[in-house]
């Protein structure tokens, strides 16, 4: 009896504190909505210092369960947000707590990626980092990738070339060829290409920004020099949405004053069982902003990602198909009035240089023999920048436990397309400039279409190289592991290897043509009678020594192992340090040299004229490629955290950039002339958070050690250096909102050891004093559903050459962007690209003599495109 007391007694215990246990508990809830109202779906919900969390669904509602009694801190964020933070007190009742998040498209609480070891806040870390979320890019109404990059502080942005094909400088390290040897751009994390100024491979050729971004993260100098190769200066990552929340849109887009038509796409949804996904794309035709005469672009992309989340981390797996062909815009003639001090850039009689190209409906094909693979003896110039790109990746991060964290990243590219555009080598007067050519003499012209004589109403006349190169393979497999150990709750160490193979198998078979000066796709080519084919009066370049029929095959490994140090001394004070070490093998051949002799390139058994002085690649005289180099980089960085609202830091960076094979000149064993350029950075920044908006602000200096000169002169090279300073923000005033942020850079040529100091002291060319941003938007409606934006993008003047002789005008120009909503999720938008039709000169080619009026001179240069106006009809969902 004794026992079945003691029995019932115990039972009684049990079932009390069981009760106890289970009244103990509850439950937090509520909705997620920002300052105008709109519920947001996706923000990411904690109790700080525990496990339990939540994310909001499409209609911005929340539920943590099962919270037990006490006193909890609870965080919610969302990226292009400020972080709420309230203490929440459970004690066995319901707690229901609707939340208002403060949008800012620099929040110093967002959790960067980019350039950083281990994910942080943008307030806990050491670096100047920037990110564009897809409000700004739309607001900015970009006709390319590249124009996007305009917005960031401290990077300069020549997109004046079309989509891809962009030259790319980084707080005054030197634009030294073609594309962006010092800056890296990424997608997802991993390069796009290994190198990116390959000729006629730059990175941002296989790059295209479409609804699958949900943001961009863009980090100057720091720790880009030991999170990535080849990109010292900076990184630029375009990431990609996930579907960790349902939502979609479509849209289509027209042009209103130019030929253009558009469809994106974009739908991502979680699954059961922890799955989620992602799919998207566009799809584009039409002429383009500039008249080139036939349908210059035409293609399109899809990319599709599907992520299994554990409990102790994730698993995803991606893929990118980009077949995608655009106009490339050359360099082009134009007036220069004044003196060079103090120039005007101008139209020519029927030339508009902001809004015509070299294309035209008469130059659509470029003859001649091939080195390529393909061996195609003719090639279509409409092709333009063709793009194929098929990739496949692996993505995946798991908490292993007792600290230990492992991630990984890796990608194969199949990449291929072609490269093909018209340049012009030079023009003038019809008859003094057709009488310096290397062509009989004296020449008899006529149009290639009729046989009439040529007569042109200008009297103007130019010689056209087609830049004809096939991109055989340029593809790449890269790969990037991590694994992490927490040493103490202060002290984490990270260490990574890299690994990446690049091929690079090129064939350039340029020839030349001669065109008149005349823009609306209308200019027709010129033969010289007895001569031409076509328009075609010479296989080859023979004007530049026929420098340019080459075969470049090759391939690049890299094994980069490193290690980082992160750690707090203490609650204010976060160490961060990282050292890569980079070994490089190349192996292959290039085949530069060629003979130039008669060659029967028709087949007809007779060797005519033009067929007397055809240069081909000998594939017997190959300069063997076989060269392994090293070398160490290094990043550290102090950040002081002041209190919740501001931060200082601190930063010391050597870094290198390797050189891509068709940057670089061989001796005879195989071994470069040059393997590597350095850059070393210092930095010291101050970054604070207002109630409604930031502000940041960063001071820089650089050194920059070029072995070998710039472009296709792979001579001596200069030294250079740079100091500056960035201020970048952003602020909330209820309706109206502004972005902005302004770069100032004291760049020189500390050493011009290619010029034996000729230009000691002198800017480095195309380099401004200034560049700025400013974009105010003001929203209005019932439910703020319609926007009113610009934005400014404007630049101080910069010097052509390095000489500092003639000018580059500064200038601005507007974007505007005017968007209705016209009933829930459907929306209408006009984007109008540079709205006042301002001509900004990015760069100069060369000078061609003083003009038919006598006063003026002629000049080949590339100005940014001119208005452009487009319509577009979104549905979200």
């Amino acid at each position: 009896m004794k026992k079945l007391i003691h029995f019932k007694k115990a039972f009684l215990m049990l079932l009390i504190l069981t009760s106890s246990t289970l009244i103990a508990q509850s439950t937090i809830s509520g909705t997620v909505t920002d300052q105008n109202g709109e519920l947001i779906p996706g923000v990411n919900i904690i109790l700080k210092g525990t496990t339990k969390g939540a994310t909001t669904d499409f209609d911005g509602n929340y539920e943590i369960k099962n919270v037990e009694n006490g006193t909890y801190t609870l965080i919610a964020s969302y990226i292009g947000f400020d972080n709420f933070t309230k203490e929440v007190i459970i004690n066995s009742t319901k707690v229901t707590l609707n939340i208002v998040i403060k949008e800012n498209a620099q929040s110093l609480d967002e959790i960067i990626v980019t350039g950083v070891v281990n994910p942080k806040s943008k307030i806990e870390s050491s670096v100047s980092i920037s990110t564009i979320g897809i409000k700004q890019i739309e607001q900015s109404s970009p006709r390319t990738t590249g124009e996007i990059f305009r917005n960031i502080p401290g990077i300069r942005a020549e997109s004046s070339a079309g989509e891809g094909n962009s030259n790319f400088n980084v707080r005054g390290v030197p634009v030294s060829s073609g594309g962006s040897r010092y800056l890296q751009l990424q997608e997802d994390g991993l390069p796009l290409n290994l190198f990116g100024d390959t000729s006629f491979g730059n990175s941002d050729n296989w790059l295209r920004a479409d609804a699958n971004v949900a943001r961009v993260e863009a980090i100057r100098g720091g720790s880009a020099s030991t999170q990535t190769s080849n990109g010292p200066a900076g990184i630029i990552n375009l990431i990609s949405k996930t579907g960790s929340t349902e939502g979609g849109s479509v849209a289509t887009t027209v042009g209103l004053d130019y030929n253009t038509n558009r469809v994106d796409f974009e739908y991502g949804a979680p699954l059961e069982n922890g799955l989620s996904f992602h799919i998207g794309g566009f799809m584009r035709t039409g002429e383009g902003p500039r008249t080139t005469g036939f349908n210059a672009n035409k293609g399109g992309q899809i990319k599709a990602n599907i992520t299994k989340k554990f409990k102790s981390g994730y698993i995803r797996t991606y893929l990118k198909f980009l077949n995608d062909r655009t106009a490339m815009y050359m360099p082009m003639p134009m007036l220069l009035k004044g003196t060079d001090a103090n120039p005007t850039y101008a139209n020519l009689p029927g030339f508009d240089i902001t809004t015509d190209g070299l294309q035209s409906k008469y130059l659509q094909e470029s003859s001649g023999p091939t080195s390529s693979d393909r061996n195609r003896s003719s090639r279509d110039v409409r092709d333009g920048n063709n793009v194929i790109s098929k990739s496949v990746g692996v993505e995946f991060s798991f908490n292993l436990g007792d600290g230990w964290k492992v991630r990984n990243n890796g990608r194969v590219s199949i990449n291929n397309g072609a490269f093909i555009a018209p340049f012009s080598a030079g023009f003038g007067e019809t008859n003094a400039f057709v009488a310096g050519l290397p062509i009989p003499q004296p020449a008899t012209l006529s149009y290639a279409d009729n046989g009439t004589a040529y007569n042109p109403s200008n009297g103007l006349i130019q010689n056209i190289h087609v830049f004809d190169t096939t991109i055989d393979d340029l593809s790449n497999v890269m790969n990037d592991l991590k694994v992490s150990k927490k040493i103490t709750d202060n002290v984490a160490v990270t260490a990574g290897y890299f690994t990446a193979t690049q091929n690079t198998k090129i064939s350039w078979q340029w020839n030349s043509f001669l065109q008149e000066v005349r823009g609306g796709g209308d200019a027709r080519l010129v033969n010289v009678d007895g001569l031409s084919r076509g328009g075609q009066y010479a296989y080859g370049t023979p004007v530049w020594g026929n420098c340019c029929q080459r075969k470049y095959n090759t391939q690049h490994t890299v094994n980069s192992p490193y290690v980082a140090v992160d750690a707090d001394l203490n609650e204010k004070l976060n160490f961060s340090g990282s050292v890569r070490f980079e070994n490089v093998r190349v192996d292959g051949t290039i085949a530069s040299g060629n003979q130039v002799g008669e060659f029967d390139v028709n087949r007809n058994n007779i060797i005519e004229p033009i067929e007397k002085m055809v240069p081909i690649v000998q594939p017997n005289q190959n300069q063997i490629v076989s060269d392994e180099y090293s070398f160490t980089s290094y990043s550290a960085g102090l950040n002081y955290k002041m209190n919740d609202d501001a931060a200082v830091f601190g930063r010391y960076s050597l870094g290198a950039s390797g050189r891509a094979s068709d940057r670089n000149s061989y001796k005879a064993d195989g071994t470069a002339d040059v393997q590597y350029d350095q850059v070393s950075q210092f930095e010291i920044g101050y970054k604070r958070r207002f109630d409604n908006g930031t502000l940041n602000v960063t001071g820089f200096s650089s050194i920059t050690d070029e072995a070998a000169g710039f472009e296709l002169q792979n001579t001596v090279g200069s030294k250079y250096s740079a100091t500056g300073l960035e201020v970048e923000s952003a602020f909330n005033f209820g309706d109206f909102s502004i972005n902005g942020s302004a770069t100032y850079t004291n760049a020189k040529i500390k050493e011009d050891r290619g010029g034996n100091g000729a230009n000691d002291g002198n800017k480095p060319r195309r380099q401004a004093d200034f560049l700025y941003s400013i974009a105010p938007t003001y929203t209005f409606g019932t439910e703020k559903q319609n926007i009113l934006g610009i934005t400014v993008l404007g630049t101080s003047k910069s010097f052509a050459t390095d000489a500092n002789d003639l000018i580059q005008p500064g200038y601005a120009y507007i974007n505007f962007l005017g968007k209705v909503g016209l009933t829930k999720g459907l929306s209408l938008a006009l984007n109008v690209n540079n709205l006042f039709d301002t001509v900004g000169i990015t760069e100069v080619e060369g000078q061609d003599g003083v003009a038919i009026n006598g006063t003026d001179r002629y000049v080949r240069a590339r100005s940014i495109t001119g208005r452009s106006t487009s319509l577009s009809l979104k549905y979200s969902f």
